[in-house]
């Protein structure tokens, strides 16, 4: 609920989704060394006290999220940002709440000596899952985020009251004396506990990475993979004859067959395919570590420092995944090397074990590293500069074409811009932006609705592009035009000006505007209209869309900046939405016409489908676009609208 909150102010993307996790993990780390310190140093009574009153002081903090607020946090980098947001909001009620798994069992194993408290925690995942489940199918598309939040207040007030009603009249039945036992930070299976834990999130985060770099991040994207890690924790807490080590290593060792194939060749499969491999991939992988660890769970007594350490391991796999591996890798690396720790951790080299076996596992590893080997391997490509960011991962590529060698720059495994590094090939634009695509038609071809305007205003046009990437579409810039780019993710402008020259090289006068583009837009509004002739929104990260620059307030801002006879230009090609459902109801709560242009692959260059919305008749009467019109792909759909309060893309699913 809150990362999707978020999205509208960091541009939307996977990077929030794991910016929140790495929040949450850190808090659950707090959150056990709290109920460890607690259960360990106080007498019932005394965690009685201190308890009660954290509670107590987690409910004066609620209104703090009943209506929160980000831009207080604007002038700090993403990551920052993210995480002062999340510790002023819900940092103490989620402290309090993820100390509570810890603490009842610890109650629990001080009351019922004789059973064992470790189901618990299966009990709590269930419920945890039940949440999951419910946010994408009933809470999304049912309730507005202010109602959501509403909603979550009251259940943990709920919550809140129920704890403090269990300590007030239970633990007085513990024995004074009763503490929990050392964490047994010395004893060998420490480590594998750390380690094994820090193995399961860090592919967790991987696989949503590997997932929302390609399909939007959707939280229904983001709750699938998280449902089968607490369910992976639930099925070997519950009943541990359900954890067979000798089939989950098969499965495993067939998901890191897939996961290379996803890695290298993830957009030859179609969306279900994509989906349930890295699914596989994941939950083979997280029921082996989790197994592990249930399978080395300590006596009662030992609990609490055996959660304390789990966290840990969950924190420091959040932390690997959120600022280390951006550091150390400009790929997403992350998600092959997880599978090989795994696979590293599993090595079969207890006593007994014949050595034949040994030398098989061994030789898995090292087949499983030839092989990346060789994927990264292919002739014909040079990689001319990588850069990984809060935003993502992002590369120039130069590939030999036909004897002509073509620049690319590559977002995730997205081709976002191309060109020809020699002329006259350099000076045309590629891919989605060539000639003949909805949004060069209307950078070509823009004329007023009436002939009113001097000819000094039609001579000095005014365009605005939402979205960077190679800045393709600067080629379309004459004398005497200003073109002002909006791009949200330094690396990018960074490429577009060092390693393309389709900005250096246009007629136009080409201005970067830095930042997200609506709150950009937002801000102009206070020294007046932009008065765009023609607005282009590209701002698409790989196939994922910021659902904040499709909603209704968000077309009422760009009308703002645009005349009124000019015209809104979207870029809707997409591998799994269609969205022309969705901007045909958009422009007719704007009062406005939609058109559709498709231009068909031709050779190297792919499919490009672009929305137009305008009232401008004498624009679109033209032969030029008339010529380009292409039908709808799908009937209309009513139903189908996003605001900021309410958007849910599954409605959108091709």
């Amino acid at each position: 609920m809150l990362a999707k909150q978020l999205l509208p102010y960091l541009g939307g993307g996977a990077a929030v989704w794991t910016a929140c996790m790495l929040f949450f993990q850190a808090m659950l780390l707090a959150g056990y060394a709290y109920a460890h310190a607690l259960c360990r140093f106080l007498p019932p009574l005394a965690q009685r006290w201190l308890h009660s009153l954290l509670l107590l002081l987690a409910l004066l903090s609620l209104p703090l999220l009943y209506q929160p607020d980000i831009t207080v946090f604007s002038a700090l980098p993403p990551l920052p940002a993210v995480l002062l947001f999340l510790l002023c909001t819900t940092g103490l009620p989620y402290f309090l709440l993820s100390a509570t798994g810890p603490l009842l069992q610890h109650w629990f194993a001080g009351r019922f000596t004789t059973v064992s408290p470790y189901r618990l925690y299966a009990l709590s995942n269930i419920g945890s899952l039940g949440g999951l489940l419910a946010y994408p199918f009933l809470l999304e598309p049912g309730l507005l985020l202010s109602e959501q939040r509403l909603y979550w207040l009251s259940g943990f007030v709920v919550f809140a009251v129920c704890c403090l009603a269990l300590m007030w009249l239970h633990l007085t039945a513990l024995a004074p004396s009763y503490r929990a036992g050392e964490a047994r930070l010395r004893q060998p299976a420490a480590l594998r506990w750390l380690l094994l834990s820090a193995g399961g999130v860090v592919l967790l985060l991987a696989v949503t990475q590997q997932l929302t770099q390609n399909v939007p991040p959707i939280p229904f994207l983001w709750v699938v993979p998280l449902c089968l890690y607490l369910l992976s924790y639930i099925l070997v807490f519950n009943k541990p004859q359900w954890y067979r080590r000798g089939l989950w290593r098969y499965l495993f060792c067939l998901s890191m067959v897939f996961g290379l194939l996803l890695f290298y060749l993830g957009r030859q499969f179609d969306l279900l395919s994509q989906l349930l491999l890295y699914l596989l991939v994941l939950f083979s992988g997280c029921m082996l570590c989790h197994g592990e660890l249930a399978r080395l769970k300590p006596e009662p007594r030992g609990l609490t420092g055996y959660y304390l350490l789990l966290a840990a391991g969950g924190a420091l796999g959040s932390l690997t995944v959120n600022l280390l591996a951006p550091l150390w890798f400009t790929q997403q690396w992350e998600f092959l090397l997880v599978l090989l720790a795994i696979y590293v951790l599993l090595w079969p080299g207890a006593a007994g074990t014949p050595r034949w076996q040994q030398a098989l596992w061994l030789s898995g590893a090292v087949l499983f590293t030839l092989s990346v080997l060789a994927l990264e391997w292919q002739p014909g490509r040079h990689n001319v500069y990588a850069e990984r960011n809060f935003y993502g991962s992002l590369s120039v590529r130069d590939i030999n074409i036909d004897g002509n060698m073509q620049r690319r720059l590559i977002d995730g495994t997205t081709s976002h811009g191309a060109q020809y590094l020699a002329a006259p090939l350099s000076l045309q634009a590629q891919s989605y932006y060539r000639a003949g695509t909805g949004a060069a038609l209307a950078l070509e071809h823009f004329l007023p609705a009436a002939p009113s305007r001097t000819v000094q205003q039609l001579q000095q046009r005014k365009f605005g592009l939402v979205g960077l990437g190679a800045g393709a579409l600067a080629v379309y810039g004459k004398p005497d035009d200003t073109m002002l780019f909006y791009e949200l993710n330094p690396a990018v402008i960074k490429v577009a000006t060092e390693y393309f020259s389709y900005l250096s090289d246009s007629a136009a006068t080409v201005e970067i505007v830095p930042g997200d583009a609506r709150l950009m837009l937002q801000a102009q509004l206070v020294s007046g209209s932009q008065q765009f002739d023609v607005l282009v929104l590209d701002a698409f990260s790989s196939d994922s869309i910021p659902q904040h620059l499709l909603t209704l307030e968000a077309m009422q801002l760009y009308w703002q900046h645009l005349h009124s006879d000019g015209v809104l230009a979207v870029h809707v090609s997409n591998n799994y939405l269609d969205l022309t459902g969705l901007l045909r109801n958009q422009a007719a709560s704007l009062g406005l016409q939609a058109y559709f242009i498709a231009t068909a692959a031709q050779g190297i260059n792919p499919a490009a489908h672009w929305v137009l919305l305008t009232n401008n008749q004498r624009f679109m009467q033209q032969p030029q676009l008339q010529q380009a019109l292409s039908p709808w792909l799908s009937a209309a759909q009513p139903a189908v609208s996003w605001t900021d309060q309410h958007s849910n893309l599954l409605q959108v699913l091709k």
